[in-house]
């Protein structure tokens, strides 16, 4: 298999309001019978689609028959990214994120259920750009994100004041932060990636994944989704995109 360095010009952009580990396996977790919460995530407006990336926000909203007594909602994020070449070959790269958004309580519904959001503002989102300027010899790209997202307490994190912040590893250390500077870089210039995850033991929440596929000689081309994956909970589907040159 010959091997292709990526471009410097790509540019990998998840902007402050979103969001990896040694391998998609850490992710997937095992998912309990009954769990103490639901969370519900749903894409906020239309997806912006291209030949160049794409660009998707979302919300959380967080639901329990208990008080959770938790101050963040968690993501830990795997992303993989193949480039296939017109000789045949191909070129993956991995990474992984650990990231947090403060939790605030929204309200009690009539069933006595506790309603949380994310702060107020902010959003989750998932953005990739600079696919243009991969060399002619890409004659596909195909980018998947994997996202495990539960409660949890954050301690020491250095949150924006929008409430989002880039963490080192999950609480047992079996996904680590491993980004290269130009992912969610206006945050990484700014903040230090620092902080704890505590009581997260009975955190097995939801897995959704974010799936691109562009093949540059088809008409059908890009292709987006957006899927819930094996945890508990409520992703809209199909997303609406729009496409966009």
């Amino acid at each position: 298999m010959k091997v292709h360095p990526l471009p410097l010009l790509f540019a990998v952009v998840m902007a402050i309001g979103v969001a990896a580990c040694s391998s998609p396996q850490v992710i997937a977790r095992q998912v309990r019978e009954s769990q103490p919460y639901e969370i519900r995530v749903k894409p906020l407006g239309v997806a912006r689609v291209s030949k160049d990336g794409f660009d998707s926000r979302f919300e959380f909203e967080v639901v329990s028959l208990l008080d959770l007594n938790r101050n963040s909602l968690v993501q830990e994020l795997y992303q993989k990214f193949i480039l296939e070449y017109r000789d045949g070959s191909t070129r993956e790269r991995t990474l992984t994120l650990v990231e947090a958004f403060r939790l605030r309580f929204s309200h009690r519904d009539a069933a006595g259920r506790y309603h949380y959001r994310i702060w107020t503002g902010q959003s989750d989102r998932h953005s990739m750009r600079g696919i243009d300027d991969l060399s002619r010899d890409v004659v596909a790209v195909t980018i998947e994100r994997t996202v495990f997202a539960y409660v949890a307490n954050v301690a020491g994190a250095h949150f924006t004041p929008a409430g989002f912040a880039h963490l080192p590893k999950n609480e047992d250390g079996s996904v680590v932060s491993n980004v290269p500077s130009r992912f969610n870089e206006n945050y990484q210039q700014n903040y230090e990636t620092r902080g704890l995850v505590r009581n997260s033991g009975d955190s097995l929440g939801l897995t959704y994944e974010i799936r691109y596929r562009l093949v540059r000689e088809s008409e059908r081309s890009p292709q987006f989704s957006v899927l819930r994956g094996g945890g508990w909970g409520v992703v809209q589907s199909p997303v609406i995109v729009r496409q966009g040159d």
